[in-house]
């Protein structure tokens, strides 16, 4: 239940560094419960504000969420995320 405010606060700590070029979102595949965490309002307006690229890898080819349409870049999974 906590899972999108903690995201939220580490976009925003990540943020404040210099030192990152790029920001990954990532999250194994589950039920659509399991994701629900990434679709939330916040979740996207987090992700736009963000000075550093986002690239997100959240559950598996199939599954989408609204941080994956907010993200600079998606991948079909987190392992994806990563060689991006």
């Amino acid at each position: 239940e906590s899972s999108a405010r903690e995201v939220i606060a580490a976009i925003e700590r990540v943020n404040q560094r210099d030192d990152i070029d790029t920001l990954i979102l990532a999250r194994g595949g589950g039920s659509i419960e399991d994701l629900w965490g990434f679709n939330s309002e916040a979740m996207a307006y987090a992700i736009r504000s963000s000075r550093i690229p986002v690239v997100t890898g959240i559950g598996h080819d199939i599954d989408f969420t609204i941080a994956d349409f907010a993200a600079d870049l998606r991948a079909a999974t987190p392992s994806q995320a990563a060689e991006l």
